[in-house]
């Protein structure tokens, strides 16, 4: 076997983000993104991944140093997305359906009128399956999750954030072969 060294390894490296991609329902097969929404992720703490740290049990026995035996138990991986609501169509898309809702103002209340149009949403929160895809911050590579499980929640506050939603889960197709993966982006044909 030949040695590899570090320096040739540079290209392979996966980091920054330059986008965050998610289709409803999880990836098929295909794993085919053409269908997919671009989220909005905030550049802060806006998108987090961990498969999860395994924890590690020690059995030891008299006079020896190191472990006899000892065994694992698989982490607990978290998907989380911060992702500020530029109109509603994320909700919809993580499971919340909107009643339209049309609200009377007083006059003067606010500079735009005295009627204020949009959706209501219950209160409630529903868990959805999303495939997801992000590129690198150069857009040549692609990290895919085939399928994960997220619930949102609202939020706002007074961090000088605009509302967003949260979508905190973890990843349903873990045993799947293609359940993650990370991809190089081919130029186009042509390209």
């Amino acid at each position: 076997m030949a040695l590899t060294k570090k320096i040739t390894m540079q290209d392979d490296v996966f980091e920054g983000i330059s986008a965050v991609f998610a289709v409803g329902g999880g990836l098929g097969d295909e794993l085919s993104f053409a269908n997919a929404t671009e989220f909005p992720v905030s550049d802060d703490s806006g998108f987090n991944f961990d498969t999860g740290q395994p924890s590690l049990q020690h059995f030891k026995v008299k006079g020896m140093n190191t472990d006899w035996v000892n065994t694992f138990t698989p982490g607990d991986g978290e998907i989380t997305l911060e992702i500020p609501c530029h109109n509603t169509n994320i909700l919809t898309l993580v499971g919340m359906d909107g009643t339209a809702v049309s609200i009377t103002l007083p006059e003067g209340m606010a500079k735009g009128g005295t009627v204020a149009t949009g959706k209501g949403y219950p209160i409630t929160q529903k868990a959805v399956y999303l495939g997801l895809g992000v590129l690198n911050d150069t857009e040549d590579k692609l990290l895919f999750i085939k399928k994960s499980k997220f619930m949102a929640q609202l939020i706002l506050g007074s961090d000088n954030k605009p509302l967003c939603v949260v979508l905190t889960g973890a990843i349903a197709a873990g045993g799947d072969a293609k359940a993650i993966g990370i991809c190089d982006i081919a130029p186009a044909a042509g390209g």
